[in-house]
């Protein structure tokens, strides 16, 4: 993506002084960033808990109504903004993974949470009555931690945090995933990993398998079973959101997107995305561009 196109923010880690990779922040005190209506990414997770306004939440190419009890989530890296009618009201959490990583024996704890798996799960949570009330609760405590913020108190967010983190993974796999599927398979996990960071250079379901050092034929079972599509479905899947993402957020051309992505003929490209969207990437620009 061309540098100026879509603004980056990264985590202000010295924001009360001493480093801290936590924060929690009213949205109505980030009205100056919200009307901008400015396509941006962030470098760190946020998980946003809408308690009012009106209008919608976008992120990457799809749409989220602002309503009350809507908690929306997005991982480092995906493109988001602001299309409102009335400025939207609630509390977001932000951190950065690095926070838990001392606290927890599970280096890996966020990539188990459902919800931020953003290539297969739809990154929003929808709750109602008494919910609502401990979820507010909860971000009013992490609020008043960070206000009386000293040096040895980071342990107090970090419990706190996961508690969040810990309790709408169980909202949000009761409200998906009533029948309780188990956890991702450890080789999935990994998969998942591989494609996220090496997809532009690689799209041969093959050489993800030859890396997991299993059969192509397990890694498509193993798909299936825990993500519901095959293994060339998700490369397949992830290739595209990039290419939208380009084609909407940057001012690449065709044949460049193409080149960046790793087709060899451009005309393939257009083929791929059409025979996947429906449309060319030209006229997908053209007609969802914001």
């Amino acid at each position: 993506m061309r540098e100026g196109t879509v603004k980056k923010y990264d985590f202000f880690k010295t924001k009360y002084g001493d480093e801290l990779l936590i924060d929690l922040i009213r949205l109505e005190s980030l009205e100056k960033y919200i009307t901008e209506g400015c396509p941006h990414y962030l470098t760190y997770y946020d998980i946003t808990f809408l308690t009012g306004g009106r209008g919608f939440f976008c992120l990457d190419q799809y749409s989220y109504p602002i309503e009350q009890g809507r908690v929306l989530f997005s991982s480092p890296g995906q493109i988001r903004y602001w299309d409102f009618d009335r400025l939207p009201t609630g509390y977001v959490l932000i951190f950065e993974a690095e926070f838990l990583s001392c606290f927890l024996n599970d280096v890996n704890f966020i990539s188990h949470l459902k919800y931020f798996n953003v290539h297969s799960s739809p990154p929003e949570l929808t709750l109602s009555g008494p919910d609502i009330g401990y979820l507010i609760n909860i971000m009013q405590n992490m609020e008043q931690e960070i206000e009386d913020f000293g040096t040895n108190d980071q342990h107090i967010l970090r419990a706190l945090l996961y508690q969040v983190l810990v309790w709408l993974n169980r909202k949000y796999t009761s409200a998906y995933d009533p029948a309780g599927t188990e956890d991702l398979n450890r080789y999935i996990r990994e998969y998942t990993k591989l494609v996220n960071s090496e997809f532009c250079r690689h799209h041969a379901v093959s050489y993800y398998a030859d890396r997991l050092n299993i059969t192509k034929g397990h890694l498509n079972d193993l798909c299936k079973a825990h993500l519901g599509i095959s293994a060339k479905h998700y490369i397949q899947n992830r290739i595209m959101t990039e290419a939208k993402r380009l084609l909407l957020y940057s001012d690449m051309q065709v044949t460049e997107i193409a080149s960046y992505l790793n087709f060899d003929d451009p005309s393939y490209f257009v083929r791929k995305f059409r025979q996947t969207n429906g449309v060319t990437p030209l006229t997908y620009r053209e007609t969802k561009n914001p």
